[in-house]
């Protein structure tokens, strides 16, 4: 899941982690890493590797954009669709508009390096 520096610094601060423990730069945007363990991100709180597996995000009240919007993402023509990698796509509602506008204002931060 790509962040932005400030959605960084917001999660170094309240996790005690420095931001380099838990990004790393894909093409030069910060990424939330996996953990070793359990192959999902590293602030779901599981102890499986399975691909599904439950668990409780540690740091939902601030998380970042991109995860507030999951299952919702850009697709190539940079309409707001519901990811098919997601095994619960259908019990989410029709993307919008909005949420086209508002992937496609993240997507530029991004790039911006914000």
């Amino acid at each position: 899941m790509p962040v932005t520096k400030a959605e960084a610094a917001l999660l170094s601060r309240r996790t005690g982690m420095k931001v380099e423990d838990f990004t790393w730069s894909n093409k030069g945007i910060l990424t939330l890493m996996n953990s070793d363990i359990t192959k999902a991100c590293m602030f779901l709180l599981t102890d499986s590797d399975e691909k599904y597996a439950e668990g409780i995000c540690s740091v939902y009240d601030i998380r970042p954009k991109g995860c507030q919007m999951y299952p919702t993402v850009l697709d190539k023509h940079d309409m707001a669709i519901i990811d098919d990698g997601c095994p619960y796509g259908k019990e989410f509602p029709e993307p919008s508009e909005e949420d086209s506008i508002t992937l496609l204002n993240l997507e530029e931060r991004l790039m911006r390096g914000e």
